[in-house]
């Protein structure tokens, strides 16, 4: 571990370069960009010059890895076949832009039964991601626990665990962890016994090797509300202490942290980081600096 892996969602408008740039203008180490649009289903085929570019800048920065997050329409736990196909297409189509950029992880919104029900949801959930993954694919699909709200499934470690053991290519599977789903959908991480509790039952119940992402974020509703309502660090429910034990655990030091807090422009992005990083202890910043 030479640095922390710590930045924020950006935005790739006029071009994924310029998601790079902003990150590494505010000292990120790592982003999160959408590939496409989230607001539609397809997009036209990336330029042989806007995947050289995109690298060429990459690489004059220190971020590492970049993460790629899906668009909110896609659901392929949908009961309705429309739906569901271009779900289907859209997430095969965003595997394959991260293929071509590079990008190790994509993470998934894993789906709701709108009128339906949870179990036929994840069935096709999990029929689905072994229609759409290909042993070719370099990007990893991580799977999001979810906050829980309305249809959506997965806001246990129970329902990620039974799409992930019945994935056919496991390897090309991984979790995404988000704190403010977490906290909405009943988890308790609040003090040193229910953190140390919550992820020995994580690690039993999927493995905490298969921790790739996490999503740091405060929420603006109770613990157990199942509202997915993101908010700024330290101005939520949850409590600096949380994220204090998050931020020095060294179990989940080298999984990159990303911000999607409510932002108006790049400073909310940096008071943020600031906040996450003045709760690093000694201890942390000296192991840090050994290992530059």
């Amino acid at each position: 571990m030479s640095q922390l892996l710590l930045g924020a969602h950006m935005s790739v408008a006029g071009g994924f370069d310029k998601a790079v740039l902003a990150g590494a203008s505010i000292g990120c180490s790592t982003i999160q960009i959408f590939t496409k649009s989230n607001r539609q289903w397809s997009a036209k085929k990336l330029s042989d010059s806007e995947i050289d570019i995109y690298k060429k800048t990459l690489n004059k920065t220190a971020i590492n890895p970049i993460i790629a997050h899906t668009a909110y329409l896609i659901n392929i736990g949908s009961p309705n076949k429309d739906i569901e196909k271009k779900s289907i297409a859209s997430l095969a189509e965003e595997i394959e832009r991260c293929n071509q950029l590079s990008i190790p992880y994509l993470v998934l919104h894993p789906g709701s039964y709108i009128n339906g029900n949870k179990h036929d949801c994840l069935e096709r959930i999990i029929e689905n991601l072994n229609t759409v993954i290909q042993k070719k694919d370099t990007t990893l699909i991580l799977l999001e626990l979810m906050a829980g709200q309305g249809s959506t499934v997965c806001s246990t470690f129970e329902e990620l665990e039974y799409i992930y053991k019945r994935i056919d290519n496991k390897k090309q599977v991984g979790i995404c962890f988000d704190t403010c789903h977490a906290w909405a959908a009943g988890y308790d991480f609040s003090t040193t016994h229910t953190y140390e509790s919550m992820w020995r039952h994580f690690d039993e119940i999927i493995g905490l090797k298969n921790l790739k992402v996490i999503h740091v974020n405060d929420s603006k509703n109770t613990r157990g509300s199942h509202l997915d309502r993101h908010e700024t660090i330290g101005k939520g429910t949850i409590g600096l202490e949380a994220f204090k034990m998050i931020m020095n655990d060294m179990n989940l030091f080298d999984i990159p942290k990303i911000l999607e807090t409510p932002k108006n422009s790049l400073e909310d992005d940096i008071y943020n980081m600031n906040v996450l990083k003045n709760l690093l202890t000694a201890t942390t910043l000296n192991i840090l600096e050994q290992k530059k």
